[in-house]
């Protein structure tokens, strides 16, 4: 791969990513497909769970965990002893930095929204869950429905409990592609901007990545093309496979 080359990202990236791209033969071109705006009023919140009764909790995004934090600080009462499921290793990391405890957070194998329905079910199918309890999900209002579909199918109550917003950017794109040798998505939401913004009729559609299967989906169906996907949900990996991959082609 040329280090004159770029690689779209459709996301802002960390300064230690930033950096760590540079050390691997990557310059970015950061332009990001969506903007994230949390809730303020939580009010309606408090209700639904005082409501709740038997309750745990879930996240399928770190942007989840950032705006439940919000409800906490907003000195809003939460039951103790919570039992808390996360869809993968950078949500559960959120849910650590955010003070809580790594042996009480709930990850699936299969680092997704269904993989994650899947443990839940399980763990109500063997009694770890009272039947009676209440997943509530704490997510975006963008959600995909496959995590509540897959515990609806299997007898467990949930209810969403939207903590922030996600708006589409547009993206000022180039009329030619080719000037990237490969793009980088984050979220179906990144996929819908990028295609809002034209992005899929532009000439010369470069190699394109995706950071999980869900997101890879997606990308594929819209742009009729293969999709990479990173082999772990985590920016630091998806960084080294694609700049690998990209020696390879």
């Amino acid at each position: 791969m040329s280090a004159t080359q770029s690689i779209l990202v459709t996301r802002e990236m960390s300064d230690d990513q930033r950096e760590l791209a540079k050390k691997i033969g990557l310059v970015l071109v950061e332009m990001p497909a969506i903007s994230i705006t949390y809730r303020d009023n939580w009010l309606s919140v408090q209700d639904t769970v005082r409501r709740a009764g038997k309750m745990v909790i879930a996240f399928t995004s770190a942007n989840g965990v950032r705006g439940f934090e919000r409800f906490r600080r907003a000195g809003l009462d939460l039951p103790e002893n919570l039992r808390v499921y996360a869809v993968g290793g950078k949500t559960a990391e959120a849910l650590f930095e955010a003070g809580w405890d790594k042996k009480d957070i709930r990850t699936p194998e299969r680092q997704d929204g269904v993989g994650l329905a899947q443990l839940l079910a399980d763990d109500f199918l063997n009694g770890e869950v009272p039947a009676d309890t209440v997943v509530l999900h704490f997510c975006g209002n963008r959600r995909r429905d496959e995590f509540r579909q897959y515990l609806k199918e299997s007898n467990v109550q949930v209810r969403d409990i939207v903590v922030y917003a996600t708006d589409l950017n547009e993206m000022e794109l180039p009329d030619n592609l080719n000037t990237f040798e490969a793009i980088l998505f984050y979220s179906p939401s990144a996929v819908q901007a990028f295609r809002n913004s034209g992005g899929f009729t532009r000439n010369g559609l470069p190699e394109l990545f995706a950071i999980g299967s869900t997101t890879a989906e997606e990308l594929s169906i819209e742009s009729g093309k293969h999709v990479h996907i990173s082999p772990q949900p985590d920016t630091e990996m998806f960084l080294k496979f694609v700049a690998k991959l990209m020696e390879d082609i």
